[in-house]
C-alpha cells in the first residue's frame, strides 16, 4: 500500500521545474470613471491612489511554474485573465489564471499585480489570495478577500471589508468602517466614523474612533480599544 504514494513522490521529483515569468503593463484613460473594480486571483495585489493621476495603470508580475517553454504561450492563452476595460462608469481589471476544470498539479501560475489610479475614485476589490494592500483613496472602498495579510490605509471615505483570512489593518479612514472577519489579527486605528466588527477569530485592537465602536461578534480572541469617544456596543 505504500507503494503508491512513494511512487508519486519519485515521479514529482524526476520532473522538470519549469519556470517562467513576464511582466505586462496595462492602462487606461480615467476621464468619466467614478469606479476601478479589481478581480484578483492569486498572487499580491498592491493598489494606490494617486493624487492627479488621469489614467489607471496597471503592472502585472506573472509567473508559471511547471510548464515547459514550448508550451507557455498556449497554456498563457488559456489560462490567463489579464485586461483592463471601461463599461459606462466603471473600469474592470482582471488579473489571474483561470482554470474551468482539473487540472495537472504541477502546472500554476499567479498575477502579482501593481495599480496606480487616481486617487479620487471609489474602488471595489475581489481577491483571491496573496497579501492585499490599498492606501490613498479618496472614495468609497469595498473589499472581498479570501487570504492574506490586508492592509489597508488613508482612505477618505467608507471603507467595508469582508476578509477570510490572515492579519488585517486598517489605519485613517475619515468615515465609517465596517469589518467582517474571519480568522487573524485585526488593528483598527483613526476612524472618522463608526467601527462595527463581525469577527470569527484573533485579537482584535481598536483605537482614535470619533463615533461608536459596534462588537456584533468578536468570536475567539482579546479585546482591546483605546480611544473611542462614542460608545462600545457589544
Amino acid at each position: 500500500m505504500k507503494k503508491i504514494p512513494v511512487l508519486l513522490g519519485l515521479l514529482f521529483l524526476s520532473l522538470p521545474a519549469f519556470s517562467y515569468q513576464t511582466e505586462k503593463t496595462l492602462k487606461l484613460p480615467a476621464e468619466g470613471i467614478h469606479l476601478l473594480s479589481v478581480d484578483a486571483g492569486a498572487g499580491s495585489l498592491k493598489i494606490e491612489g494617486v493624487e492627479g493621476l488621469t489614467s489607471i495603470e496597471v503592472t502585472a508580475e506573472i509567473s508559471v511554474h511547471g510548464v515547459a517553454d514550448r508550451h507557455i504561450n498556449d497554456f498563457l492563452d488559456e489560462h490567463l485573465r489579464f485586461s483592463l476595460e471601461k463599461s459606462g462608469e466603471e473600469a474592470v481589471l482582471k488579473g489571474y489564471f483561470h482554470f474551468s476544470g482539473p487540472h495537472l498539479f504541477f502546472d500554476d501560475g499567479k498575477v502579482d499585480l501593481t495599480v496606480r489610479m487616481p486617487k479620487a475614485m471609489d474602488l471595489d476589490v475581489d481577491d483571491g489570495s496573496g497579501d492585499l494592500s490599498v492606501k490613498n483613496v479618496r472614495g468609497e472602498v469595498s473589499i472581498d478577500d479570501g487570504s492574506g495579510d490586508l492592509t489597508v490605509s488613508n482612505i477618505e471615505g467608507d471603507l467595508r471589508i469582508d476578509d477570510g483570512s490572515g492579519e488585517l489593518e486598517a489605519r485613517n479612514v475619515t468615515g465609517n468602517v465596517r469589518i467582517d472577519d474571519g480568522s487573524g489579527s485585526l488593528t483598527v486605528v483613526g476612524v472618522g466614523g463608526t467601527v462595527t466588527v463581525d469577527d470569527g477569530s484573533g485579537g482584535i485592537y481598536i483605537e482614535d474612533v470619533a463615533k461608536d465602536v459596534v462588537l456584533e461578534s468578536t468570536g475567539s480572541g482579546s479585546v482591546r480599544t483605546n480611544n473611542v469617544r462614542g460608545r462600545i456596543i457589544r
